[in-house]
């Protein structure tokens, strides 16, 4: 039983021989073509896509650097908003959940009505905005909580080719 050694060098048998049936001067240049496509090889394969991979991580990492610095700029505002007394739901928690968001939504803070409001029964909204300001959104959400009494369930928030643009999607509950 041949080895797994043996079967490669019978396969390459043929290729040695057609090798070694050359001049020296084919020779050089084949053993010149080969050492070409390896480092083509290696570079197709294994360097480019590693550097492409660096490039997205490096950008992936400035985008979130920016993100990082805008929410410090709001959540400095929003803790001055609330040290100069703005607090408290301005909706008594007898109103139902869909007027208070709806409420919430025309006051300007998000600079845009939501695309879709849906609502899940009394207790839960499912709200849809589309190409809105993130700070916007931040802020809007801030309100919601502060002066409406409405908590974040779940957000879901896509970026946009624009900077600073997203489409986010809410479910609203009434804070406890």
């Amino acid at each position: 039983m041949a080895t797994y050694r043996e079967q490669i060098e019978q396969s390459l048998a043929p290729l040695r021989s057609r090798y070694d049936a050359l001049q020296p001067r084919e020779q050089l240049l084949v053993g010149i073509a080969a050492v070409v496509i390896a480092l083509a090889l290696v570079y197709l394969m294994i360097w480019t896509p590693v550097a492409n991979a660096r490039r997205h991580a490096e950008r992936e990492l400035a985008d979130t650097r920016v993100v990082a610095q805008r929410l410090e700029v709001i959540g400095a505002a929003l803790g001055a908003a609330q040290n100069s007394g703005v607090s408290g739901p301005l909706v008594s928690r007898d109103a139902s959940l869909l007027s208070a968001v709806d409420l919430a939504s025309k006051d300007g803070t998000l600079s845009k009505a939501p695309s879709r409001l849906q609502p899940d029964g009394d207790t839960q909204v499912r709200v849809w905005v589309d190409a809105v300001q993130f700070d916007s959104l931040l802020r809007w959400i801030n309100e919601l909580q502060t002066r409406y009494g409405v908590r974040v369930d779940g957000l879901d928030v896509e970026r946009q080719p624009t900077p600073g643009l997203v489409n986010a999607r809410l479910s609203l509950v009434r804070a406890s």
